[in-house]
């Protein structure tokens, strides 16, 4: 079963949402809140939509020093279990390629800010 959308697809679908709330004055924890809601279906249809989601959050809000910790944990275990997220089987190798350095990138900003 492939994902509704591609990778870079939906990474733009809650970019576009992130920056909108933002612009409606919601704090960054509402923000997250909010596309937590906003994505709640394929968060729960699909193991791999859920790992997008929460990296592509974490990846917005780490660039403003920011990650909620029910985010970070949820995000930390998904990656440490990633051997079980059937990556192969719903996505194309170029997406597994960036969702595995967007991980080193989410990586990369933990240590430095959190």
């Amino acid at each position: 079963m492939l994902m509704l959308s591609g990778y870079k697809e939906l990474e733009q679908y809650i970019v576009e949402d992130f920056d909108e709330f933002l612009d409606e004055g919601l704090s960054l924890s509402q923000v997250t809140e909010k596309l937590l809601v906003e994505y709640h279906r394929g968060i729960v249809n699909s193991n791999v939509e859920k790992l997008v989601i929460y990296l592509t959050i974490s990846l917005l809000c780490l660039q403003k020093s920011y990650l909620r910790e029910d985010v970070k944990n949820e995000l930390n275990n998904m990656i440490s279990d990633i051997s079980l997220i059937p990556l192969k089987e719903e996505l194309e190798a170029e997406d597994i390629k960036k969702i595995l350095q967007d991980i080193e990138q989410y990586k990369g900003h933990l240590g430095h800010i959190l």
